[in-house]
C-alpha cells in the first residue's frame, strides 16, 4: 500500500502525522511526504481543516481520502467529516461527537516521535512538578490542582514549572499555585523540536529534571452544587446527591499531553477525563484526581516514593506503545478495506452539529488576552471559596 502524508505546515498535529507515516513505514507500507503527484497513491491523509484534498479527490477519484483531527466549528468542516472516507480522531472523546457524522472514524494518540528515555527517581528537594500544554488546561487547575500543590507547599519545598506559548496567548492569571514553600517558573512553550523529536525543545528539556507531570483535562464548573440541582433529571430514582461528580471536559479533550511525559521517564497525575483514564489506570501507570483532597493525596503518593514513580512511568510507556501498535493495524485494516463504511445512524431527539454551532457565539474584535483578563479576574474571586 502506497500512503501520502500531507501537510502543509509545521505544527504540533503535523508531527503527529509524520509519526504515523513512520509507523507505517515500518509496517511495511511504502510513505510519501506532501508528494507532487498522487498517481499510484492508495491512500492520502490531510489535516481536516486544510481544503487541499478536494481538488486531489477530484482529480483521483478512487483515491481514499483520510482526514485527521476534524473540526465542527464551521459549516464547511462539518461537510469535510461527512465527506471523507476515513477520520483520524485522536481520542474517544473525540470518536464520540463525530460518528454522527462519519462511521469510520478511528483514534490515533496524538504521538509525535520522542524516543524513550527512562530515568532513575530519587528523593531530592524541591519536588518538580511540570505542567505542559496550552494556557486553558492550565488554568482549568482553579478548582483542584491548584489548592492540591499548595497544601504540598507548606509540608515540603515545591517548585511548579509550567510550559506553554505566553507569547501568543499571555501569561496565565488563575489556576497557578501560590503560597509558602511553593516556587513557580513560567517557560515559554518553543516551537523548535529537540532532536530526533517531534516535540518542542523547551517541553523536553523541562520535563527531564520533573518528578511528577500533571494534565488537567476536567474543565472548572462555575458553583457545581447549584449546578446538580439544576440538571438533575426529575425522576426519583435519578435524584441528585450533593456528593454527586459534575464533569466537564473539551469534545477534543486527548491523552496526548500524557505522552511526553511517558518517554521522558515522568510519572502522571491526570484527572476523569475518559481519554486519560484509559491509560492512566490509578495505582498502576498513573493515578486519578478530581477533587483537591484527591489531586493532593496523588502528590503525596508520587513524592514519597521514587520508586513508586519510576514503575507508574514505565507502565504508562508500556501502555501507548501498546495503544499505538493497536491504531496502526486499525488504521492499515480502514486503508485496505474494499468494503465502504455504513452511513451514520441518524438519532432523533438529540441536537445536530449544525443546531449545537447556531448557538456557539465567538466575539472576533476582543483579543484572547483582553477575555482571558476579565475571565480570570472574575474566577479568581469565586474560586477562593468552595
Amino acid at each position: 500500500m502506497r500512503v501520502a502524508i500531507s501537510v502543509e505546515r509545521d505544527d504540533p498535529v503535523s508531527r503527529v502525522l509524520e509519526a504515523v507515516g513512520e509507523r507505517l513505514s515500518a509496517a511495511g507500507h511504502d510513505v510519501v511526504s506532501s508528494p507532487g503527484s498522487y498517481t499510484g497513491v492508495d491512500a492520502a491523509i490531510f489535516l481536516a481543516y486544510e481544503d487541499t484534498w478536494r481538488q486531489v479527490r477530484e482529480a483521483h477519484p478512487d483515491l481514499k481520502i483520510v482526514l485527521a483531527d476534524p473540526k465542527q466549528s464551521r459549516p464547511e468542516w462539518i461537510a469535510a467529516a461527512r465527506e471523507a472516507d476515513v477520520l483520524i480522531v485522536s481520542s474517544v472523546e473525540q470518536r464520540d461527537v463525530f460518528l454522527r457524522h462519519n462511521r469510520a472514524c478511528l483514534i490515533v494518540p496524538m504521538c509525535p516521535k520522542l524516543p524513550y528515555q527512562p530515568r532513575e527517581h530519587s528523593n531530592r528537594e524541591p519536588l518538580v512538578i511540570a505542567y505542559h500544554g496550552n494556557r486553558v488546561h492550565l488554568e482549568c487547575m482553579v478548582r483542584g490542582p491548584k489548592q492540591a500543590i499548595e497544601a504540598l507547599g507548606r509540608e515540603r519545598p515545591v517548585e511548579f514549572v509550567a510550559i506553554y506559548n505566553i507569547e501568543a496567548n499571555g501569561k496565565a492569571e488563575i489556576g497557578i499555585p501560590e503560597g509558602a514553600g511553593v516556587t513557580v517558573r513560567h517557560v515559554q512553550w518553543s516551537p523548535d523540536v529537540a532532536p530526533e523529536s517531534g516535540v518542542s525543545r523547551s517541553v523536553v528539556d523541562e520535563l527531564r529534571r520533573a518528578d511528577i507531570g500533571i494534565v488537567p483535562s476536567e474543565q472548572p464548573i462555575l458553583n457545581p452544587l447549584e449546578g446538580l440541582e439544576r440538571i438533575a433529571f426529575p425522576e426519583p430514582a435519578f435524584v441528585h446527591e450533593p456528593f454527586d461528580h459534575l464533569v466537564r471536559f473539551k469534545a477534543s479533550t486527548n491523552a496526548g499531553r500524557a505522552w511526553p511525559f511517558a518517554r521522558l521517564g515522568v510519572p502522571v497525575i491526570a484527572d476523569f477525563a475518559p481519554s486519560l483514564a484509559q491509560l492512566v489506570e490509578d495505582g498502576v501507570s498513573g493515578m486519578l484526581a478530581s477533587s483537591p483532597e484527591a489531586w493532593h493525596h496523588a502528590l503525596v503518593t508520587l513524592a514519597e516514593s521514587p520508586e513508586r514513580r519510576g514503575a507508574y512511568a514505565d507502565e504508562l510507556n508500556r501502555r501507548f506503545e501498546a495503544a499505538l501498535a493497536r491504531s496502526t493495524d486499525d488504521l492499515v485494516a480502514a486503508l485496505t478495506s474494499d468494503t465502504p463504511s455504513p452511513p451514520p445512524v441518524r438519532i432523533e431527539g438529540f441536537p445536530t452539529a449544525h443546531a449545537q454551532l447556531a448557538r456557539f457565539r465567538h466575539d472576533h474584535e476582543r483579543s484572547a488576552s483582553s477575555v482571558f483578563s476579565r475571565v480570570g479576574t472574575a474566577a479568581s474571586r469565586i474560586f477562593r471559596t468552595r
